[in-house]
C-alpha cells in the first residue's frame, strides 16, 4: 500500500485517516485555514503510548473531540475510548448520545447510502446536522476561546467527522469544491482500515457492493450535503447562527481564529 501524502496525512500507525484540516484556501484573498490547529481522524482508541507521544509532543494536541456515542465506546471494551494522559484532555461530544452511528450501523439505517446512492448520505448528513447541535456547539466554543489544539473523530472519521469539518471550513468561505476534496481525502485515509470493515460488514451479511457503498467519500456527496445546508439553513453560517445560537460577535471571534495569513500574502 503506498504512503498516504503527508502533507495533509500524519502517518502514526495506530491511527487511521489523521490529516490536518490547514491550509485551505478562504473567501479572504489572504488567509487560509490555520495550517496546525485541528486536525481528523478515525478513532484513536488504539493508540500506542509512541503515537500517542507524538499526537502530544509533535501535534501539540491538547483536546480531543469524540463525537461517538455510548455504544460505540462500550462496544470498544477493553480498550479505552482514548488513552488517559495528562497532557490532552479528551471531550465526550456525542452527535447521538444513545445510538450506535458506526458506519456500519448507518448502512443498515440507510440503504441508498450502503449502495453508494447520494439520496442516502444526503439523509444520513442530515440527520447529523439536525441531531449535532449539542456536539458541534462544543467544538465551536472551544474554537472560539482560540486555545490549544484540537483532535476531533468518530468511528472512521468519515460522516460525523466529515459533517463537522464541512461546517468549519465552510464558515470562513472554504469553496465548496474544497471542503468536497478534503473529504474525499477519506477514501485514502481509511484503505489500511478497510479490510477489517469489510469482514465484520461480511459477517453481518451485507453484499460486497452494500461494502464498498459504505465506505466510499465521493465529493459529489459532500456537495450535495452543502446545497442541502443552504436550502435547510441558509448555509453554513446560517447553521452556525440559528442551529448552533451564535450571535455576530461569536461568529467573527470563531473565523478569525480558525484562519491565518497564507505566507506569501499581505492582510
Amino acid at each position: 500500500m503506498p504512503p498516504l501524502p503527508a502533507p495533509p496525512f500524519v502517518p502514526l500507525p495506530s491511527i487511521h485517516n489523521l490529516r490536518s484540516i490547514g491550509t485551505h484556501p478562504t473567501s479572504h484573498p489572504s488567509l487560509r485555514t490555520r495550517s496546525t490547529y485541528i486536525y481528523r481522524s478515525a478513532s484513536p482508541s488504539a493508540l500506542t503510548p509512541t503515537d500517542l507521544h507524538a499526537l502530544s509532543s509533535t501535534l501539540h494536541v491538547t483536546h480531543v473531540f469524540d463525537l461517538r456515542s455510548a455504544p460505540e465506546i462500550a462496544a470498544l471494551h477493553p480498550l479505552p475510548p482514548f488513552p488517559i494522559t495528562p497532557a490532552i484532555q479528551r471531550v465526550w461530544a456525542p452527535v447521538f448520545a444513545e445510538q450506535d452511528y458506526s458506519p456500519e450501523r448507518i448502512a443498515v439505517r440507510y440503504k441508498q447510502y450502503a449502495s453508494g446512492g447520494v439520496e442516502g448520505f444526503v439523509r444520513a448528513y442530515a440527520d447529523i446536522l439536525a441531531e449535532g447541535r449539542e456536539s458541534f456547539r462544543r467544538v465551536f466554543e472551544w474554537v472560539k476561546e482560540g486555545e490549544g489544539v484540537g483532535l476531533v473523530h468518530c468511528t472512521a472519521g468519515k460522516d460525523r467527522t466529515g459533517v463537522l469539518v464541512m461546517l468549519l471550513l465552510g464558515l470562513v468561505g472554504v469553496a465548496d469544491e474544497e471542503i468536497a476534496a478534503e473529504y474525499a481525502l477519506t477514501a485514502q485515509g481509511l484503505e489500511a482500515w478497510k479490510p477489517e470493515a469489510r469482514e465484520r460488514l461480511k459477517a453481518r451479511g451485507m453484499p460486497e457492493e452494500g461494502i464498498e457503498g459504505m465506505m466510499s467519500s465521493w465529493a459529489h456527496y459532500m456537495l450535495a450535503t452543502l446545497e442541502m445546508t443552504r436550502q435547510r439553513y441558509g448555509g453554513v453560517e446560517g447553521y452556525v447562527r440559528d442551529v448552533l445560537g451564535f450571535g455576530d460577535e461569536d461568529v467573527e471571534i470563531i473565523k478569525r481564529n480558525l484562519v491565518e495569513e497564507t505566507p506569501g500574502q499581505r492582510l
